[in-house]
């Protein structure tokens, strides 16, 4: 049959031409679509900028992702660390509230249990903090007593000396808690008992960081966050490793540290009251700044405790919790409730980005 009958003759048979066969791109190979991602010879100004600004992109992506994983793993870590410390103090039996008593009138103390175990860990710890139905602050209280770094040496180590970037709980440096030495017998051996060294200090300052994850004193911002949580948790619980004592919370306050104006409050610079007078300055300053009012009264020769961590509520700011010791015999629950302080005084640098509404001249019932 002709070609013309084929395809275009009169009459012929109607049969399209045969079809040229398209070409299956060949695909590319996983080496060149990476290497498509940097600018290549031939790619104009535009589409070099592009690839540029992609690969900055993916390099600060990766970078972030890097540092927020670490962060985690860090923390992980840590908790592990903290787990385990805690399972060491929790094992060994509490004494008896008579035995403490008992401890104190005859001035001849013995270890804790829990502290002879942590002792044995790390003989930098002084104590034990913990909240009463709060499992995320629970932690020993490590001291180094140096001068030089030591409010500083604990910001990044664990209890064993290792870094660690959520650090320790802390006691500042110059502070003197059931500071004790060891008795000793007839012929000047160690009997196994000690006895005090220097009195407590008046105020008793703790630090620790403020965690994402709430761990170290990360749950502390809730005493401003949250207004019933005060009510829940207003008592602190910190044992020496010779006695256990309680303190109940009485103000809660955010201070920037930096702050060098007519708002300046040291807080952290008080250890020993000289006179009645710096006493009730301080305290009364503590109750104006509070961001909620307690009911919970605060007499000369009361014992504080101070915990403070950071906070960004104000430049430099620290988030500062303060209680004062449980008097013996004093129910626990008296004055423990709170209610928002209507005329908070602030640091001057937060009044850079709010409204001063603070009345130095409204109704102030001061202690004492």
């Amino acid at each position: 049959m002709a070609s013309e009958e084929l395809y275009g003759g009169e009459g012929a048979m109607r049969l399209s031409p045969p079809q040229k066969k398209k070409k299956r791109k060949k695909r590319k190979s996983f080496k060149q679509k990476v290497r498509e991602l940097f600018p290549q010879k031939g790619d104009n100004v535009f589409e070099v900028i592009r690839k540029m600004v992609f690969l900055l992109s993916m390099v600060v992506f990766l970078v972030c992702l890097f540092l927020i994983g670490k962060y985690f793993w860090e923390n992980y870590q840590n908790s592990l660390v903290v787990q385990e410390v805690q399972e060491i103090h929790d094992r060994v039996p509490e004494p008896k509230h008579e035995e403490k008593k008992k401890q104190i009138v005859q001035e001849r103390y013995t270890l804790l249990e829990s502290a002879k175990a942590l002792l044995a860990v790390n003989p930098d710890v002084v104590g034990y903090l913990s909240i009463p139905n709060e499992p995320r602050i629970a932690y020993p209280v490590m001291q180094r007593r140096n001068e030089i770094d030591g409010n500083f040496y604990y910001l990044d180590k664990n209890i064993n000396g290792e870094y660690a970037k959520a650090g320790s709980i802390f006691m500042d440096y110059r502070d003197y808690f059931d500071y004790m030495v060891e008795n000793l017998d007839e012929n000047g051996n160690p009997d196994g008992t000690y006895r005090r060294a220097a009195e407590n200090s008046d105020n008793l300052v703790i630090y620790g960081h403020n965690m994402h994850d709430f761990s170290m004193f990360g749950a502390l911002k809730y005493y401003i966050n949250d207004e019933t949580y005060y009510d829940e948790h207003p008592i602190i619980e910190l044992e020496s490793n010779f006695i256990q004592y309680k303190y109940k919370v009485f103000g809660m306050m955010v201070v920037d540290v930096e702050d060098t104006t007519d708002t300046q409050f040291e807080y952290w610079n008080i250890i020993d009251f000289k006179t009645e007078q710096e006493f009730y300055d301080y305290v009364n300053e503590v109750k104006r700044r509070t961001i909620r009012s307690t009911g919970v009264d605060v007499k000369y020769g009361d014992k504080l405790l101070t915990l403070s961590t950071c906070n960004s509520t104000v430049d430099n700011g620290r988030l500062v919790v303060c209680a004062r010791l449980v008097r013996d015999g004093e129910d626990l629950t008296e004055g423990c409730t709170s209610t928002p302080n209507p005329n908070i005084k602030w640091s001057n640098s937060y009044y850079k980005w709010h409204k001063n509404t603070y009345d130095p001249n409204a109704e102030f019932i001061p202690y004492g």
